[in-house]
């Protein structure tokens, strides 16, 4: 290098160009730090132990490598770097570090790749002395980087896929000792693991090293082909859609489609050979699984394209609210389903509020079932109408799309969506992220009012259309006939008040027998006369109306209503004289005719009501 730096300085530039050796100097000078800048970060720090171990059991990866460095630099450093692999960069989907024996995780930072390795700055926060050692973990989470070998099995076979990996672990820096273990099946088979000396391989995991003294970007390729039976189901869409509420309820729903990306089934599907497989739950088949809610989740109800689904079960635990779900067949390699799922939250556990501000904490996604792989999650929150300053706080980078509008029942404008969205999802991912927001209780009020005056317009128009006649050209023969039916009705209530008449007065007939009370006898006599006279002035009238609107055919009949009581009306001096000369409590002769006579006029008049 110093060679290099003492080559460019001295190296003659040409006669004709004088005025521009200053700038050519100056760029070769430059180049030179920038240069040994690059070698000198690298030699920073020294890898002095490095312990990898990768849990490939199920469809996620699972790397965890604890990191012992040395600050070999010239001074303090705050930032150390760590490699992965182009495996690893290609299948990332969650990367964490910390100090080991620390709850706090550092910040990272993605940094341009660096000879074929993926490269993450990571920000120890408290500068490392010169000489003193540092320990990190880092913790990966690697998706759809085992691939099915052979990529065809038939109901009865047993799944194996190829992990393909580095026997060293990546560094940008020296390493003094390292090793790498690799965990597979437990009780499953490997077939084949490439050989790195020193190297181990037992049943149910292969161990790298230790090696000793490994450069810098040194990598030794290797392959695993082991039986793994874990069913490798990707949830190619989530879409998770949360509503808020200001009146105590958060409603949650998720649809979920989901395709077994394993060795695909080859032939024919048997339910007979799959329910006598005396493998079990270790078949390469999805047939069950969990999914784990809020404890304080209510109304649940899980459905598919048919309907809902029988053989699910809800768990109370102390904690959550466990949601067994079995779907109407077993899933094999290269088939797919989808369902939905959704339930109700008290907002006062998750809505948080101080005067007009608001703040929704809850979680991206659910706990869908254990090492779960969402290719692309999608979460909306409905927010109420008319939220003002919207502002969305994520634990890790979630990529905000266009806010949307959904206008739903008794709204103006549109309830506010937020859009969040985030590829390549694992279970690490279910974190809690926050939405804070301004909203006017004022607000509250307006769709109950809105009701109100809704309801309050309807009934109005209801009650003025039932009142005015809107009809552009009126009906002659209907008219009449309305007409008619009115006249009838006006006649058949004075007839049912002459007829109350008389039924009065055989009441007070009868009460004479047990009381002796002449006076009261008289009074109904003469009640019962001006009643009479009375409806009679009344009928007379209603029958001049009558033949007026209907016709003289019509008046002329309704006339006999004058007379068909006039009998009667004359025997009523008998019937009194009759009442007070009896001496006993029942009706004789005389009174019990007066009674017929009364009902038989009745009778005429319904006849001639009828007859009109």
């Amino acid at each position: 290098m110093f060679l290099l730096f003492s080559t460019l300085l001295t190296s003659p530039l040409p006669s004709a160009e004088h005025i521009r050796v200053p700038s050519l100097r100056l760029m070769r000078l430059l180049l030179v730090v920038a240069l040994l800048g690059a070698v000198f970060a690298e030699d920073e720090w020294k890898a002095v132990n490095v312990d990898r171990t990768i849990d490939a059991t199920s469809q996620i990866v699972k790397t965890s490598t604890l990191y012992s460095f040395e600050n070999i630099g010239a001074g303090p450093q705050s930032k150390v770097s760590i490699a992965l692999t182009k495996e690893e960069v290609a299948g990332l989907s969650h990367i964490t570090a910390a100090i080991d024996g620390t709850k706090g995780k550092l910040k990272l930072a993605e940094k341009p790749v660096d000879r074929g390795l993926g490269i993450y700055e990571v920000d120890l926060r408290t500068p490392i002395a010169k000489g003193a050692k540092v320990t990190l973990r880092v913790n990966l989470r690697l998706t759809q980087v085992l691939e099915p070998l052979p990529a065809k099995i038939a109901q009865s076979e047993n799944q194996f896929v190829v992990f393909h990996t580095s026997a060293y672990v990546p560094s940008r820096y020296e390493t003094v000792t390292q090793k790498t273990t690799i965990r597979t099946t437990q009780g499953g088979k490997l077939l084949s693991a490439t050989t790195v000396s020193p190297s181990k391989q037992e049943t149910e995991r292969v161990s790298y090293g230790p090696y000793a003294n490994i450069p810098a970007f040194e990598s030794k390729p290797i392959k695993v082909h082991y039986e793994n039976n874990s069913p490798f189901v990707v949830a190619t869409i989530v879409e998770r859609y949360i509503e808020v509420s200001h009146w105590g309820n958060i409603a949650v729903e998720e649809y979920v489609e989901l395709v077994h990306k394993g060795a695909e089934l080859d032939g024919p599907f048997s339910r007979i050979d799959y329910q006598m497989d005396r493998r079990g739950r270790r078949q390469p088949a999805f047939q069950q699984f969990t999914t784990v809610l809020p404890a304080q989740a209510k109304d649940i109800y899980y459905r598919d394209e048919i309907g809902n689904i029988s053989t699910s079960a809800v768990r109370i635990r102390a904690d959550s609210v466990d949601v067994e779900i079995r779907p109407r067949f077993p899933l094999f390699g290269g088939w797919k389903t989808s369902y939905i799922i959704g339930y109700n939250l008290p907002s006062e556990e998750y809505l948080y509020t101080k005067g007009n501000q608001y703040a929704l904490k809850t979680k991206l996604f659910d706990h869908v079932f254990s090492d779960i792989v969402v290719e692309k999650l999608r979460t909306k929150v409905l927010l109420p109408e008319h939220v003002k300053r919207v502002k969305v706080v994520t634990p890790y980078v979630v990529d905000r799309r266009p806010d949307e509008l959904k206008p739903t029942y008794l709204d103006t404008t549109g309830r506010l969506v937020v859009v969040l969205e985030k590829n390549n999802v694992v279970p690490d991912h279910s974190q809690f992220f926050t939405v804070t927001y301004e909203f006017n209780h004022m607000d509250m009020l307006r769709e109950p009012l809105l009701a109100a005056a809704f309801f309050f317009s309807l009934f109005f128009v209801m009650i003025v259309y039932s009142r005015f006649d809107f009809t552009i050209s009126s009906d002659p023969a209907k008219e009449a006939e309305e007409r008619s039916q009115l006249s009838l009705e006006k006649l058949s209530k004075s007839v049912d008040s002459k007829q109350a008449a008389y039924d009065a007065l055989i009441d007070a007939a009868q009460h004479y027998k047990s009381t002796k009370d002449e006076a009261e006898l008289q009074e109904a006599k003469k009640t019962f006369n001006e009643t009479r006279n009375q409806e009679n002035s009344n009928l007379t009238d209603k029958i001049s109306a009558l033949k007026t609107d209907v016709g003289i055919a019509a008046a002329e009949k309704a006339a006999e209503l004058l007379k068909y009581d006039k009998a009667v009306c004359d025997s009523v001096e008998n019937y009194i004289k009759a009442v007070e000369k009896s001496t006993t409590k029942t009706a004789g002769p005389e009174e019990q005719q007066f009674v017929n006579k009364v009902k038989d006029a009745r009778i005429r008049a319904d006849n001639v009501l009828a007859s009109i």
